[in-house]
């Protein structure tokens, strides 16, 4: 099957949004603003890993991130960040794991992670573009790809070159903001903002504003106040992006951060926040023949 190219944005201005996108992320990396310790360092990275186990993944590790892999499958983690997917994945036994980031200061995070922390990878860690990958057709069993492609002009061309570089029959598992019911319903999120405005706050980036009853806007200052690009969807929107070429076998919902709540949750709620409400649509993807 052949779709038509993506009209999400024209090609000048894709051009010209990815290097905003590639700029802001270089000088804002992911989890900054939100440890005393230094970017980079050791207690750094061991910080942002608590913070995503303890806060994001409440409930664990969803077994959807690596259904059906073997250790001898070629991972691909696409938008790397600070690294976590490529040591997770490391650690669980995967050797073969490539990554690529837009930003080099990613890059450099990844790699200087796995030197902080032991940990070697037969893959290649190098800078690429979700929209274009610097990797040859069908190189990849497994393509892994978490909270990134909301982030760019084209997310249907990133879809299309996932099934580009995986293998006929291979997988990918990636995630995207989901568009529940409040942002499908500005009534209800100008009462829930209303409600929440002066409690409800992330640090880093500008993010301590970040509530407002538009559902765009929302999404866009999740990520800063200068971040330039943010999406959300609909399991159908995303099912029928991917159907040209993946069928769905999987999909779950993650990340819900309690940190951003001036009160502690408790543990079994925010388990069940995690799975039920989780900010994060995960889908779980079969390439077809």
């Amino acid at each position: 099957m052949n779709p038509e190219p993506s009209t999400e944005t024209t090609q000048d201005d894709s051009q010209a949004d990815i290097r905003k996108v590639q700029n802001f992320w270089n000088n804002n990396v992911l989890f900054s603003g939100e440890s005393m310790h230094e970017p980079g360092s050791k207690q750094w990275f061991e910080e942002h890993e608590a913070t995503i186990h303890t806060d994001c993944l409440p409930g664990g590790v969803d077994p959807i991130y690596t259904l059906g892999l073997d250790v001898a499958s070629r991972i691909l983690d696409v938008g790397c960040g600070p690294g976590f997917w490529v040591r997770y994945f490391l650690r669980s036994g995967y050797a073969n794991v490539s990554a690529c980031d837009l930003t080099p200061t990613a890059v450099d995070m990844t790699r200087k992670s796995l030197d902080l922390f032991g940990l070697a990878t037969q893959g290649e860690i190098t800078q690429g573009n979700a929209e274009d990958l610097p990797f040859a057709d069908a190189s990849f069993d497994h393509v892994n790809c978490q909270g990134v492609i909301h982030h760019t002009p084209n997310t249907l061309k990133c879809i299309e070159e996932f099934s580009r570089v995986v293998k006929p029959g291979g997988t990918v598992c990636f995630s995207v903001y989901y568009k529940n019911f409040l942002l499908r319903n500005k009534a209800l999120l100008t009462l829930a903002t209303g409600m929440m405005k002066k409690f409800v706050y992330l640090k880093g980036r500008g993010r301590e504003q970040m509530l407002t009853n538009d559902p765009e806007e929302l999404v866009r200052r999740y990520d800063g106040q200068d971040n330039p690009i943010g999406k959300a969807y609909t399991y159908k929107e995303l099912e029928g992006m991917v159907a040209p070429w993946f069928t769905v076998e999987k999909r779950a919902r993650q990340f819900f951060p309690a940190r951003a709540f001036p009160m502690a949750v408790p543990r079994p709620l925010h388990r069940y926040l995690d799975r039920k409400h989780g900010l994060l649509i995960v889908l779980f993807l079969r390439k077809k023949p």
